[in-house]
């Protein structure tokens, strides 16, 4: 049961960002308050030079920015300059969070969320916090310590933070493809192939494809490949594929993902949690190479936790080949029956109502 449009406009702060995996659930998350409440006032934190700086004005929120970044792996003056900088943005925050009297402050992640999540405490608000991964980083396992909810993606993460305030409810998915994976047509003739490397890592994706197709040939006719390259790879790839004189539909960045996950069979691409979190929600199998170069390689915990689930198949990056990406290609074109039980494992792991039970609970605790 849907929870009916407050009569009362609230006003939020969303804190996070940095990378798309931290700011696009956080977006998800906003468009389902504003869903709910036509009047919402929602105002946007971040840090400069962050994804937030470009992406956030997009869609029209009120965007505040602090100079301020992670502490990790630092040492000698460079901690004590993140330190002061934390300390100082807490005290802005502070400020700023006085000035907008907000009903709750949700952090999304990534260390440009700790000075406001820890304000917000300090002045008594309601807080939360999204966790994406499976496992957990360093900003979001401190900041679980002190807030109201904790909002997790995977059962594996729970036991990082406080068992009567974490609620297993998915990672938000934006709704515009939520919408469109609603409104799923009929599969084409061709099995159809959804490549991508993210906003980080697309190089070795692509050219891991590239290889793989190499060892296709003889069933590419009966393949639709549907190929993201990134903006700098797009020409690279292009050219490759024309050389091999195999037809493939490019991008550079593909808009309308719900439309990409609606016509895909099997995607292949890297475990980000947002990734993972559309994947599942379309219910789709897939091959997953984790970045190996993420924080605390949380990605190929994301992939394992995939895998041993049954929704998907894992390569590291380290041990990737063309003939094994293609070999596992080949298998599940092949294989209807375990294809099939991977969609339904998949679709298993699946919460596209993240966003609005997230955006329902929280709601309980600051009306």
């Amino acid at each position: 049961m849907s929870r009916k449009p407050s009569n009362r406009n609230l006003r939020l702060v969303f804190a996070g960002g940095g990378t798309g995996g931290h700011l696009f659930p956080a977006i998800a998350l906003a468009e389902e308050f504003r869903r709910i409440n036509s009047g919402v006032e929602i105002t946007f934190v971040g840090s400069r030079g962050g994804l937030e700086e470009k992406i956030v004005p997009k869609y029209g929120w009120p965007l505040k920015l602090f100079d301020v970044e992670g502490i990790k792996r630092k040492k000698g003056l460079s901690a004590v300059r993140a330190l002061a900088k934390a300390a100082r943005s807490t005290v802005e925050a502070v400020m700023l969070l006085r000035r907008i009297r907000p009903d709750g402050v949700i952090g999304s992640g990534s260390y440009s969320s700790a000075p406001v999540v820890t304000a917000a405490k300090l002045l008594g608000m309601k807080t939360a916090i999204l966790e994406q991964n499976a496992l957990p980083g360093l900003t979001n396992r401190a900041l679980g310590k002190l807030v109201d909810r904790v909002y997790i993606s995977f059962e594996e993460s729970r036991r990082f933070f406080p068992g009567g305030r974490t609620i297993l409810s998915g990672n938000p998915v934006r709704r515009d493809i939520i919408t469109r994976l609603e409104d799923r047509r009929g599969r084409a003739e061709r099995f159809s192939i959804l490549v991508f490397g993210g906003s980080q890592g697309a190089t070795a994706i692509n050219a891991a494809f590239l290889d793989a197709a190499e060892f296709l040939t003889d069933i590419w006719s009966n393949l639709k490949v549907v190929h993201q390259t990134g903006q700098e790879g797009f020409d690279t790839v292009v050219a490759a594929y024309k050389r091999k004189n195999l037809k493939v539909e490019a991008h550079k960045f593909i808009e309308a993902m719900g439309e990409a996950y609606n016509s895909a069979d099997l995607v292949v691409c890297r475990a980000g949690a947002t990734s993972l979190a559309e994947i599942t929600a379309a219910g789709l199998p897939s091959i997953l190479i984790p970045y190996p170069f993420a924080s605390d390689d949380h990605q190929t915990v994301n992939a394992r936790s995939l895998e041993k689930a049954g929704a998907a198949v894992m390569i590291k990056q380290e041990g990737l080949t063309g003939s094994l990406l293609a070999g596992e290609i080949r298998r599940l074109y092949n294989d209807a029956q375990a294809m099939k039980s991977m969609r339904e494992r998949s679709k298993a792991l699946g919460k596209p109502r993240a966003a609005q039970e997230i955006a329902e609970n929280f709601s309980k605790i600051i009306i």
